[in-house]
């Protein structure tokens, strides 16, 4: 018998987690880093649900400090996978590990330990990150958060990234066989164009 720490056993993600474009960040986590999410997600979920919330997410240290209620907002939203609200524990492993990237990068990619990257910067960690995006779109989005040119901390870039993820999401959600091309009437753009 033994009276030492038990991890809860993790089981794999449902099948329709694992059609979609984050799945892949859940397989990059090793089984410990799991079982550490886990003990994370358990003592943050209060009501014990299965599910946590934005205002629940916001205590998440990240590289600078808690994620905050508007960022862990859009980051729910793109991890959302049933649009409750709330994420399961297999959406916050996702997502946390989406987060562990996009930090690796971001400092992978301020080449001058400024603190801030710019917009080459932003497409060079972008495109290490899975969204290669061409310049011109990620300097126009580049340029809605920083209307002056000054470059990124990661907490901006991180919401960025959360707006890019938001919008390939909800573009999944009209391309189900994944081709890359979506038909949508105008009153479905402007529902993506509303969320993002």
């Amino acid at each position: 018998m033994s009276y030492g720490y038990q991890p809860t056993p993790i089981v794999a993600p449902p099948a329709k987690f694992q059609s979609l474009w984050f799945y892949s960040y859940y397989t990059q986590i090793q089984h410990q880093q799991l079982h550490e999410m886990s003990a994370w997600f358990r003592s943050i979920d209060k009501d014990r649900s299965g599910s946590i919330s934005a205002m629940e997410l916001q205590h998440l240290q990240v590289g600078y400090g808690p994620l905050g209620i508007e960022t862990s907002t859009k980051l729910i939203r793109v991890f959302d996978v049933d649009k409750s609200g709330q994420i399961d524990f297999y959406e916050y492993a996702a997502l946390h590990q989406f987060i562990n990237i996009l930090y690796a990068n971001f400092l992978a990619n301020d080449r001058n330990r400024s603190g801030t990257i710019d917009a080459h910067e932003i497409h060079r960690a972008l495109g290490t990150t899975g969204f290669n995006l061409p310049f011109h779109t990620v300097n126009l989005l580049f340029l809605k958060v920083s209307p002056r040119g000054y470059g990124l901390k990661f907490s901006d870039f991180l919401g960025l990234c959360s707006t890019i993820a938001i919008a390939r999401s909800l573009f999944e959600a009209h391309d189900p066989m994944r081709t890359g091309i979506a038909h949508l009437n105008i009153n479905q753009l402007y529902d993506i164009v509303s969320l993002v």
